[in-house]
C-alpha cells in the first residue's frame, strides 16, 4: 500500500512539472495578449473613420487619404492575425493539459505493470544478509556477493548509525566473517538502541568472548549475567557463566552448571555435544542419559560459541546405541574423538583453545607425556611472553605438568 501511496505523489509531482508552465503559458497568451491585441485593433479602426473625417473636410487630400487608408488596413490585418493566432494557442493548450493529466498516469501505470514486478514481495535487510550454503541473501540463487551486502549495509549504518535495527542485522554476519571485534560493536550498538534482552546481552557477551580468542572476559561475564537476570534458562548464558567458572578454576562449580544444563536442555538441542565435550575435559561422564561422545570436532562445533553452523545433535538411534556401549567402546569414542582434535591441530595450529583442550584430554586419558607434548606445541606456535603464553603456563599449572 505504502508503494502505490509512493507512485502516486510521484506521478502528482509530475504532472504538475508539465501543468505549471503550461498553465503560465496560457495565462499569458488568453489575458494580457489578447488584450493588447483588441485594443490595436480597436485604435486602427478609430484611425481608419479618423482619415475619412479629415478627407470631407478637406484636412487631407485623396491621395494622402489612400496612403493613410493601405497603410492602417496593413496594420489592422497584421493584428487581426496575431489575434487569432494567439486564440489558438489558447484554445490548443486546454486539450494538451488534459491529455497529460490523464495519458502521463496511464501511461507510467502501463509501463510499470510490463516492465516491474508489482507482485514480487519485499525482501527485508535481514532476509537479505541471511546467506547459507548455496543460496544468496534471502534465499535467491547464488550470486550476490556477502561482501557487497555488508558494505551496502555498512555505508547505510554510517549515514544512520542510530538505525538499532540495522546494527542488530549485520552483527551475526560479522560474527560468521569472523569479524569479532566489528560484531562486538554492533551487538553493543544493538543494545544501547533497541534495548537489553536476554538474546542480545547473550549475543554481546559471546561476541566478546570470540573476541578474547575463547576467554570469559570480566565484560562478557557481565552481559551473560545481565542475560540470565532476565531470562535464567537462556542456555548460552548459563554455558559461557560455567565455563567462566571453568577458567576460574572453579571446576565443580562448572561441572555442575553443565549437568543442570544437559538435564534440561531437549534431546535434539545443538549445544548439547559442546556441553558433553566440556564436561569430558573435566573427566566426568554427563549424567544426562542418551548423550553420544561422537568425536565433535567433525561435527564442525566452535570452541569461541554455540551458534556455530553444525548439523542437529544425534538421532534418536545414535543416543539408544550411545546407552548401551560397555565403557571399553565409550573409552574407544572419546579417544577418537581425542585423535580427530590432535589430527586438525597438526594440520592447523592456530587454535590456542583446541591445543589446551588436546592437553586437557590427555590428563583425562592418564596420557600425560602427551599432554606436555601439546603444551609445548602450543608455545611453538605462540612463543613469547603473551597472553597466549600465560593461558598455556596457567593450563599446565592447572593439570599438574612440569613445565620445565
Amino acid at each position: 500500500m505504502v508503494l502505490w501511496i509512493v507512485f502516486a505523489v510521484l506521478t502528482g509531482l509530475a504532472i504538475l512539472a508539465v501543468l505549471v508552465p503550461l498553465t503560465r503559458a496560457t495565462t499569458r497568451v488568453s489575458e494580457p495578449d489578447r488584450s493588447d491585441r483588441d485594443s490595436d485593433i480597436a485604435v486602427y479602426k478609430d484611425q481608419l473613420r479618423e482619415v475619412e473625417a479629415d478627407l470631407e473636410r478637406g484636412v487631407v487630400n485623396a491621395d494622402e487619404a489612400e496612403a493613410a487608408r493601405a497603410e492602417l488596413g496593413r496594420r489592422l490585418l497584421a493584428a487581426d492575425r496575431q489575434a487569432r493566432t494567439l486564440g489558438g494557442a489558447a484554445s490548443l493548450a486546454r486539450p494538451v493539459a488534459v491529455a497529460v493529466i490523464l495519458l502521463v498516469p496511464l501511461f507510467s501505470l502501463g509501463a510499470y505493470l510490463t516492465l516491474g514486478s508489482p507482485n514480487m514481495p519485499g525482501q527485508p535487510l535481514a532476509a537479505r544478509m541471511d546467506v547459507s550454503p548455496g543460496t544468496s541473501p534471502g534465499g535467491t540463487p547464488q550470486g550476490q556477493d556477502i561482501g557487497g551486502l555488508v558494505a551496502q549495509v555498512e555505508r547505510h549504518l554510517a549515514a544512520q548509525p542510530e538505525d538499532g535495527e540495522g546494527w542488530e542485522v549485520i552483527a551475526p554476519v560479522y560474527m560468521r566473517m569472523g569479524r569479532f571485534a566489528d560484531a562486538t560493536r554492533a551487538y553493543a550498538n544493538a543494545v544501547r538502541l533497541l534495548g537489553s534482552t536476554a538474546p542480545r546481552e547473550a549475543n554481546l557477551g559471546e561476541a566478546r568472548v570470540a573476541l578474547a580468542n575463547g576467554l570469559v572476559t570480566a565484560d562478557a561475564r557481565a552481559a551473560f549475567e545481565r542475560a540470565l537476570a532476565l531470562d535464567p534458562a537462556d542456555p548460552k548464558s548459563r554455558y559461557f557463566v560455567a565455563l567462566a567458572a571453568r577458567q576460574d578454576g572453579e571446576t565443580n562449580k562448572a561441572e555442575r552448571a553443565w549437568q543442570a544444563l544437559l538435564a534440561e536442555s531437549p534431546a535434539d538441542a545443538p549445544w548439547r555435544p559442546l556441553v558433553v565435550q566440556r564436561l569430558a575435559e573435566l573427566g566426568v561422564e554427563p549424567e544426562s542419559a542418551g548423550i553420544n561422545n561422537r568425536d565433535l570436532d567433525s561435527r564442525g562445533l566452535d570452541s569461541r560459541g554455540l551458534d556455530s553452523p553444525a548439523p542437529r545433535g544425534p538421532s534418536a538411534e545414535d543416543m539408544a546405541a550411545a546407552a548401551q556401549m560397555s565403557a571399553e567402546d565409550r573409552a574407544a569414542m572419546i579417544a577418537g574423538m581425542v585423535q580427530g582434535l590432535a589430527d586438525r591441530l597438526a594440520e592447523d595450529g592456530s587454535d590456542l583453545d583446541g591445543w589446551l583442550r588436546l592437553a586437557r584430554a590427555y590428563v583425562v586419558m592418564g596420557e600425560p607425556d602427551k599432554a606436555r607434548q601439546a603444551l609445548s606445541s602450543a608455545r611453538e606456535n605462540f612463543p613469547g611472553d603473551t597472553e597466549e603464553g600465560a593461558r598455556i603456563d596457567d593450563t599446565a599449572k592447572t593439570l599438574g605438568l612440569d613445565q620445565s
